[in-house]
């Protein structure tokens, strides 16, 4: 066989076969592929078109071929856009309380755990529930005794990730943690100090 014929015939059987595979997938069925492709397969020469089975001129032409000689991939149809991400405020990451208890090291500098026993800042044992200023025998601020706060995940998420922002006034000077993740670990922990 000639080169280009056998170059012919290779193509011809490439592109009824991504043809074929392509309208498989469509239906669902693995069968009508593989009678496409053996029929293709089996023929000795590539059928030449005829005028009544010739293409109209608005159909969709076969796969055209690369450098490399292999057809290149038909489109696709556009994949389903992603919804959107849901912000943290309502979906907030779930929390590691053992890694929250290492992150916990940069707050012992003026919290604790244990309780009643009151540093730089209030013991944050049972914090969880508190009424935010109400920790007896520790002076806080007017800002965060007039904040109107409830600890619990989300109000602690809010404060932790930028303080003095969430409640100016405060007399907590720490710039905040800004990880979504390493936060969630914190409360996680403090969850567990009871």
């Amino acid at each position: 066989m000639h080169p280009r014929l056998a170059s012919a015939k290779f193509m011809s059987v490439l592109a009824a076969s991504g043809i074929a595979l392509l309208l498989a997938g469509c239906s669902g069925s693995h069968d009508a592929a593989n009678a496409a492709t053996s029929d293709v397969g089996n023929s000795a020469e590539p059928a030449a078109p005829s005028a009544d089975t010739a293409a109209p001129e608005n159909a969709a032409a076969p796969p055209a071929a690369n450098e490399a000689g292999a057809p290149t991939p038909a489109p696709t149809a556009a994949a389903a856009p992603s919804p959107a991400p849901v912000p943290l405020a309502d979906a907030a990451p779930a929390g590691n309380a053992a890694n929250g208890q290492k992150l916990f090291v940069q707050c012992q500098i003026c919290h604790s755990t244990e309780p009643d026993r009151n540093g730089l800042g209030p013991s944050l044992h049972g914090v969880i529930g508190r009424h935010a200023g109400t920790l007896a025998g520790f002076s806080y601020s007017p800002a965060m005794k007039n904040s109107g706060i409830t600890w619990d995940p989300a109000t602690l998420s809010d404060f932790l990730r930028a303080p003095m922002r969430d409640v100016p006034g405060t007399k907590m000077a720490f710039a905040g943690i800004a990880d979504d993740q390493k936060r969630a670990d914190v409360i996680a922990y403090l969850a567990t100090v009871k």
